[in-house]
């Protein structure tokens, strides 16, 4: 028996499985490379953030055009974009192998 109090051998066919695994199976390797490889978001191409759909990226409503003085956006508060649902603002389609962040950057400087 081992120290950690498992049978001493399985840290031997662990090693064996590592190396040989790939070698035998390289359809298998491709595939759990394809599925652990980091994936850009589809909606904002891996960015993190999308443009607001109110204010289409200004920040402001109103203005010249539509005759109502200009105003800060109410939705995204004047920043003219919106934290991407999907991937929770990492930019990862696949972001739950990566666990995010619970505060991903969007409060103010120095928090």
């Amino acid at each position: 028996m081992a120290s950690h109090g498992g049978p001493a051998w399985i840290g031997a066919v662990v090693s064996v499985a590592v190396l040989f695994v790939p070698l035998a199976f390289p359809s298998l390797t491709r595939t759990a490379r394809k599925i652990l490889k980091p994936r850009r978001c589809d909606r904002c191409r891996g960015v993190g953030n999308n443009l607001c759909r109110l204010c289409k990226g200004r920040g402001k409503q109103g203005g010249v055009f539509t005759g109502l003085p200009l105003v800060k956006c109410r939705l995204c508060g004047g920043r003219g974009r919106q934290k991407c649902k999907p991937c929770e603002a990492t930019g990862l389609a696949n972001h739950w192998l990566y666990s995010p962040v619970s505060d991903g950057g969007w409060g103010p400087r120095g928090s």
